[in-house]
């Protein structure tokens, strides 16, 4: 009895000792693991930042270069979305209003119908099962109800609220046409785009067919492509050219090929809205054949009268950030960011709300040299971040009461977003909440992981200047990921 009394002892007395030691094995593990995936060959002229803790106890477990400036591509997105979840709330809504100027009489507004934008990226078939413009036929739903059938005076496009460039600071101009770069406007329809298919005429040689959804007069298509043999590698384009209003579709599109779709930007976002305003209430019953569009780009004079008809709301802020980090949507975040400038700094550019999103970091502890950002997609080079930045930013989510919305809004890992189609089929699928940033040569991936372990990890993984291709950057960060999950089940 004594000899295992002493035993017992022994075990008590060494138990700690020997957890700490197992622990410190385990991390010491991780570190050589991860710089392993590091010391890669073709990393060796890259600039690579890595900063990963411990959200249980902030002990930093791994930290290469935390202060150094990086190019973020769409993780630039963390900080506007962050920053707009925290200062307006989850359940904020963008405002469109519906007014007029004039009288309603014998069901005819005699005078103008004016629409004040405030920046809703949503007037689109994305929350609507595809209907583009299901918005509008709700309002002239609405104005029918209203006994409004007639419009005899001028619709108004009123895009105001937003001032300054409509592209942002850096922004490749060989991006232009396409979605990822649409200019941004208070007045918005589809994302400011058109949708283009293209599909195989049944014989070869002949031109291929092309639509354009919604269909608009403020682009023109050029059709130059044809249909090719049975299995061939088909090679079409769609683009628009730059600085004009044509959308050329050339190359050559196989027998058996699939529809090809490509959403193209258009060169007057005001005008197109307006547009298809017009359009859909005349196909509604709305008689507005007499028309004359106009697209304010300053304060109307009148605004101050005019009589208010209904207010359209946007879903929640809840439901847009989801859009603006899953499958990382530049518009989305580009629109919440000048309305950030809009509603605190009384000016919806580009520069004052970049101003809202470094206030709002300097008030959570990120130095001002540690961040510089001239818009809110990510999609400049003019960007830079430090790792550490980035850390700050999901600490502070972290323990803030709306981190569960922020956490919905980012991709998963193996589940969907950008992310859908990584880590299946391993320990981080399911697991890691992040999110990914891409220009070329620039690669990142920051968020969390091992949520419900009881030893929860943030991270930021920032590569820049690589040469290499970049599914095998993906692959390096994927295995760190997984690693990072691995450990914090551990533990």
């Amino acid at each position: 009895l004594l000899i295992l009394t002493l035993i017992s002892v022994l075990i008590s007395n060494c138990s700690p000792t020997l957890l700490l030691t197992k622990k410190g094995q385990q991390l010491n593990q991780l570190q050589k693991q991860i710089q392993f995936l590091l010391d890669d060959p073709t990393l060796a002229n890259a600039h690579v930042g890595i900063y990963v803790e411990s959200l249980k106890d902030g002990k930093i477990l791994f930290s290469q270069n935390p202060f150094k400036l990086m190019v973020p591509a769409s993780n630039m997105k963390l900080f506007t979305t962050a920053a707009a979840l925290v200062k307006l709330g989850p359940e904020w809504v963008f405002k469109t209003k519906v007014s007029y100027r004039g009288t309603i009489q014998d069901s005819v507004l005699e005078g103008d119908l004016i629409v004040s934008g405030s920046g809703d990226p949503t007037i689109s078939g994305r929350f609507f099962k595809g209907n583009r413009l299901a918005v509008f036929k709700m309002w002239a739903d609405s104005l029918k109800e209203k006994g409004i059938r007639q419009i005899k005076g001028k619709i108004i496009g009123d895009e105001s609220y937003f001032s300054g460039p409509a592209l942002g600071d850096g922004w490749n101009w060989d991006d232009e046409p396409y979605w990822y770069s649409a200019k941004i406007s208070a007045l918005a329809l589809n994302d400011n785009c058109v949708d283009i298919a293209v599909w195989p005429d049944s014989l070869p040689g002949r031109p291929v067919h092309v639509q354009m959804f919604p269909s608009s007069a403020q682009v023109q298509i050029v059709n130059k492509a044809l249909t090719a043999q049975l299995s061939f590698d088909s090679m079409a384009e769609i683009t628009r050219l730059h600085g004009t209003n044509k959308i050329v579709v050339q190359g050559n599109l196989a027998l058996d090929a699939d529809t090809l779709w490509e959403s193209i930007s258009v060169p007057e976002p005001g005008l197109f809205f307006v547009e298809q305003l017009k359009k859909t209430f005349e196909q509604n019953g709305i008689d507005v054949s007499a028309i004359q569009v106009i697209v304010a780009s300053e304060k109307p004079a009148f605004q101050d009268s005019l009589k208010l008809l209904f207010t359209h709301q946007s879903p929640p802020l809840a439901e847009i950030i989801k859009v603006v980090n899953k499958p990382s949507h530049n518009f989305y975040a580009e629109q919440l960011l000048k309305t950030l400038g809009a509603i605190f700094k009384g000016e919806g550019s580009f520069e004052r709300g970049a101003q809202v999103v470094q206030e709002f970091l300097n008030s959570i502890g990120v130095a001002e040299e540690h961040f510089i950002n001239v818009d809110g997609s990510g999609l400049s080079r003019k960007n830079f971040i430090a790792p550490m930045a980035t850390a700050t930013l999901l600490r502070f989510m972290y323990h803030h009461p709306y981190f569960n919305y922020f956490l919905e809004s980012l991709p998963v890992a193996g589940i969907d977003g950008t992310l859908k189609n990584r880590m299946r089929g391993t320990p981080a699928q399911g697991q890691v909440h992040a999110k990914t940033g891409y220009v070329q040569h620039m690669r990142a991936l920051s968020g969390y992981t091992g949520l419900e372990s009881k030893t929860p990890l943030l991270f930021v993984m920032m590569f820049n200047n690589y040469s290499v291709p970049t599914p095998k950057i993906n692959l390096i960060q994927d295995k760190i990921a997984i690693l990072l999950t691995r450990f914090s089940e551990s533990h």
